[in-house]
């Protein structure tokens, strides 16, 4: 009897603690937000923060029309971010819920003059978690950039997000998420990156990096440059086009190459200074070549893997130069050696002269893989 009442007493304590939580509202009580943009205010040194909400409508309501849009944009100025959020709520007859938050866009002049205090604010908030991804809208308003609809995907963010978890793209851009760039930030060479985009004719379009040190925006990789500052850092690389210029049988020759990827084997010397040694192999698929009538053979096939050992060493060695005039490292190289060997580290002054008087010695073994070609190389016509 006594154990019973104990139990029942303890049953009674525990029951409201178990029921009660603080936060907790309806949904009808919550406005999500699934993307957010930051751009400087009409104030100097103020912010103006754009939300976008999606309409939740009910699946019976038959005087909804199909083309509806499926989501609201609103905007607020405040002398910091948090002030204007909260004249953001004050707009809103629910709360504000940053729990489904996906993209965070910022306007390049923000991420020139601001981000440190932007990324500290997405840091701080706990309701934001820290896989958003992150992004910097040139050219143009990040509140323009989010309030875009895409005839592809009604809702801005979500566009945004399934374009970076997509599982193929070209090779011009890479996603970054909050916790990502903190990370390398954090890291010895304090930089990190941030994938562009612009609005260009009305459609979105995502490449390109902005590089960031010390939450400062140093330069821009364009194009294929991203691609090998990718390999760099994550050591593969791909799917990939390239498009090069060859001569053929006295004849000048575009080839253009698909479903390019690379691997790096990265090591080096403990020189003074100190000297990398980069192996990459390859491979790709021939797609177009500017004549029809010239036909891939051995000859041909050889002369396009030379020339794509040429381009991509030549497309690394500008990247490491870029970089290296910036003296800017955003691919950890010095945070492993750091990590692994403290003392050779310390030796090689690496934040004012180390990375940029490192030196590169680089090997690249291409080859194509599939020539797309539906015949055998050396088939010959027999008989009639």
């Amino acid at each position: 009897m006594k154990k019973l009442r104990i139990f029942i007493m303890l049953v009674i304590v525990v029951a409201p603690l178990l029921g009660c939580v603080e936060d907790s509202r309806e949904i009808d009580h919550r406005s999500m937000i699934v993307g957010l943009s930051i751009d400087q205010g009409e104030e100097e040194g103020s912010y103006a923060v754009t939300i976008q909400i999606p309409l939740l409508r009910s699946t019976t309501d038959e005087g909804a029309s199909p083309m509806d849009k499926e989501f609201e944009v609103f905007t607020a100025e405040g002398e910091t971010l948090w002030d204007a959020i909260g004249n953001l709520e004050a707009n809103t007859p629910t709360v504000l819920f940053l729990g489904h938050l996906k993209v965070v866009t910022i306007s390049e002049a923000v991420a020139r003059e601001s981000l440190k205090e932007v990324i500290d604010l997405l840091d701080r908030t706990p309701e934001i978690a820290n896989q958003i991804y992150l992004l910097i809208i040139e050219e143009g308003s990040a509140e323009e950039f989010i309030a875009l609809e895409s005839p592809l995907v009604n809702l801005p963010a979500l566009y945004l997000n399934r374009f970076f978890q997509a599982d193929q793209k070209v090779g011009r851009t890479t996603d970054v998420k909050l916790f990502q760039f903190i990370r390398d930030m954090n890291m010895i060479s304090r930089a990190s990156v941030i994938p562009l985009a612009k609005i260009v004719e009305g459609d979105i379009r995502i490449e390109n990096m902005a590089v960031f040190q010390d939450h400062r925006l140093v330069t821009k990789l364009l194009d294929d440059e991203v691609a090998m500052s990718r390999l760099m850092k994550r050591k593969e690389v791909g799917p990939m086009n390239y498009t090069i210029d060859i001569e053929h049988e006295s004849e000048a020759l575009k080839v253009a190459l698909s479903r390019i990827s690379l691997k790096v084997d990265i090591d080096f010397e403990k020189t003074d200074p100190i000297k990398y040694h980069l192996e990459i192999k390859g491979g790709g698929e021939v797609v177009e070549l500017s004549t029809a009538e010239i036909r891939l053979s051995k000859e041909l096939i050889l002369k396009i893997n030379e020339k794509m050992n040429e381009e991509i060493e030549e497309e690394l060695r500008d990247v490491i130069a870029k970089m290296q005039e910036k003296n800017v490292e955003p691919w950890l190289m010095g945070h492993r050696i750091w990590a692994n060997n403290y003392q050779f580290f310390d030796t090689l002054n690496w934040e004012e002269t180390g990375w940029q008087q490192t030196e590169f010695e680089i090997s690249v073994d291409f080859k194509v893989e599939m020539t797309g070609q539906r015949a055998l190389l050396e088939k010959e016509k027999i008989g009639r």
